[in-house]
């Protein structure tokens, strides 16, 4: 047994002289003053790591807040919202507080200040274009008016300034991670030396190793020598390149290697094409299977991303859904549309995701130097655009930059700015009624809900304009929140008035129900509204069953218990499995207006008469929407058909006017329509 007094005797060697232990004590003495100095170069490596860091995100963020401003002064009517303006002071005065912290240092926010010469030269560079940027910002919110206009040499120079500083922070991030290595390199070979000496040392007293405490002690200085190699000094290197999830590069190298490929085009000719690409259906993945799948699909998609082109090309993952290619050395316009056809093939095949398959598809918007751009900025600002108008194409596609594209956009951007300002306020929002008759009894049974909007600048935009723009920006649920709480409130509101009979109907768009826990709204309306549960319809398009069936039955079965009917809404233009309908808590089918507006063909008039057959067989009822004509009624009762909607039966009412309209028809009607 080892000790540090006394004698040591092995078996067998009683006559043998006693062996000193000052040999041994002084060995443990050494090894210790070697690993308490490497324990303490340890600590000072992860603290000379950890400041390191704090100065590189730091610097990051500027560069991060400087074009986040350059994106709100830039971007049409974005400043005409309070909380965008809010969002700008704010990132005003982060920008001079975090250039002073790194100036100065800031002890409260364990931030140190910058002491590397080469740092502090490159922060020296960017004060002038940082107060440069500061003075354009307090310009801009100074001259603002109520509509958030900015002129367009103010929004220029702020976008000028905004670039300048992003550039030379991007060259502050540079220095500080070099200088961080050069440091790190440093202790590491001062920690090599100390751990040589530490095995001379061992191999001097190699008695140690047949001794179990000092075996304790070697497996110690092992894991500490492993545990030190894990802290790879590149580590930090790599995360402010590198996207953590995908191994592409981040939006950061993506941004200087776009600026290294234009440069090179400028000084030898030839093109560069940017294709920024957003997945279409991603958001419907994390949602449906979690975010560790949706992440398992990002990896995989990057993997496509850089199998399908050069290796001189560039990926890189700027964040989210979102990726970006650069395709240098090309001399045609349209190579870049042949390699974006490839992606598209690769990225709609489908992914294995744990026991799942899953598939998505991708849009691809297009800009070439010099044609769309003459710098990194607009490139990467006119492939957006183009990829946005590949998604309103139809997705599943890509699109080139046009010129025509910046006003759509702008008129997108309007648009958007315009829905939400009035889904918060209200404001220029209103539901007509579309009723629905039974023949048998020619009184109404429903009225249909239906959103108009009247922007402030463009008029009335039609619903088959904003609704897709819902879609696409996930303010569906916002709008499909404020049309069942405005239509319950005016049911009641019509109940108080005496009149009765029918029921309220409102849509619920697939993307909706994926988004929404209907359920669940449903039932916080209902019981603000004080409305009767009875009292309301919905309408759901066949896609909500054919993405998820269970899921959908499931919650159309608590609504049942809940007293809320809903109906399919457009039945005949997806593809729901007849065999499921039966299996469905429903209480009817509206036949698509396409085919009532073609009765006239032999083929409309079957899928009309085998939905009828079908509603009479499994207890529904059947609705055909859009009878406008005398003539689509008479084929309607011809095939059976009970009950219609359309302009025929009325156009559009006011809320206010439904009242008189469904006392006509249901004079003597009272409580609930029969099914």
């Amino acid at each position: 047994m080892f000790g540090f007094g006394g004698v040591d005797r092995r078996v067998g060697d009683e006559g043998a002289p006693p062996r000193p232990v000052l040999r041994y004590v002084a060995g443990l003495v050494l090894i210790a003053v070697m690993a308490g100095a490497s324990t303490l170069i340890t600590s000072r490596l992860l603290a000379r790591q950890e400041a390191d860091a704090a100065i590189i995100q730091l610097a990051a963020r500027q560069g991060r807040s400087a074009r986040q401003i350059g994106a709100l002064v830039s971007t049409p009517g974005a400043l005409g919202l309070p909380e965008n303006v809010v969002e700008l002071t704010t990132l005003r005065q982060r920008l001079a507080d975090d250039f002073t912290a790194l100036v100065r240092g800031d002890a409260a926010r364990g931030i140190p200040a910058a002491d590397e010469p080469s740092v502090r030269r490159a922060l020296d560079d960017a004060a002038p274009a940082l107060d440069r940027l500061l003075a354009a910002v307090d310009e801009v919110l100074g001259v603002l008016d109520e509509g958030g206009r900015v002129p367009g040499e103010l929004a220029d120079e702020v976008a000028g300034a905004a670039g300048l500083f992003d550039a030379q922070m991007g060259t502050v991030v540079f220095q500080a991670q070099v200088a961080a290595e050069a440091k790190v390199a440093e202790l590491r070979q001062i920690q090599l030396l100390l751990l040589a000496a530490t095995l001379v040392v061992l191999v001097l007293e190699g008695i140690f190793l047949f001794r179990p405490d000092a075996k304790r002690l070697l497996n110690l200085w092992d894991e500490r020598a492993k545990a030190d190699e894990a802290l790879d000094p590149a580590r930090l290197s790599y995360l402010a390149r590198y996207d953590p999830l995908t191994g592409l590069i981040n939006r950061t190298l993506f941004t200087d290697r776009l600026h290294g490929a234009v440069a090179r085009a400028r000084r030898d000719g030839g093109l560069v094409a940017v294709m920024f690409l957003d997945v279409d259906e991603f958001k419907d993945v994390n949602d449906r299977y979690g975010h560790a799948a949706g992440d398992q699909l990002l990896r995989q998609i990057a993997e496509r991303l850089v199998e399908s082109v050069r290796e001189s090309d560039t990926v890189a993952r700027l964040g989210g859904d979102e990726f970006t290619v650069i395709l240098e050395g090309g001399n045609r316009v349209e190579d870049a549309g042949r390699v974006a056809t490839k992606i598209l093939s690769a990225l709609r095949r489908p992914y294995r995701i744990g026991e799942i398959d899953v598939q998505v598809t991708t849009s691809i918007g297009i800009a070439i130097f010099p044609v769309d751009g003459e710098t990194a900025d607009e490139l990467v600002k006119a492939a957006d655009l183009a990829m946005y108008a590949a998604k309103a194409a139809g997705r599943n596609s890509y699109q080139y930059f046009t010129r025509e594209l910046r006003k759509e956009t702008s008129e997108r951007l309007s648009l958007i700015d315009g829905l939400r300002h009035a889904l918060e306020t209200g404001d220029r929002l209103e539901l007509v009624y579309l009723p629905t008759v039974d023949l048998e009894t020619e009184q109404v049974v429903a009225v249909e809900a239906l959103l108009r909007w009247e922007h402030p600048e463009l008029g009335p935009v039609p619903p088959t304009r904003f609704v897709p723009l819902a879609e696409d920006t996930d303010l569906v649920v916002p709008m499909g929140e404020w049309v069942l709480e405005r239509a319950c409130r005016d049911m009641r509101e019509w109940l108080r008035q005496g009149v009765t009979g029918f029921r309220v109907s409102v849509n619920v768009s697939a993307r909706q129900f994926r988004h929404d826990d209907l359920f669940g709204t449903v039932d916080r309306v209902l019981s603000l509204a004080d409305l009767d549960p009875r009292r309301l319809q919905l309408e759901l398009t066949e896609a909500v069953f054919t993405d998820d069936a269970e899921r959908a039955i499931r919650c159309l079965e608590r609504l049942r218990n809940r007293g809320v009917v809903t109906l399919v809404d457009d039945f005949g233009t997806g593809a729901i499995s007849l065999g499921l309908l039966p299996t469905m808590p429903i209480v009817g089918l509206k036949v698509d207006r396409s085919f009532v507006e073609r009765l006239e063909k032999p083929e409309a008039r079957a899928v009309v008469s085998a939905a009828v057959a079908l509603g009479e067989r499994l207890g529904l009822a059947v609705v055909a929407e859009g009878v406008e004509t005398r003539e689509r009624l008479d084929v309607l009762v011809e095939l059976g058909c009970r009950r219609i909607q359309g302009f025929l039966v009325s156009e559009p009412l006011a809320a206010k006017e439904v009242p008189a309209f469904v006392a006509r028809r249901n004079a003597s009607s009272h409580g609930l329509p029969v099914r």
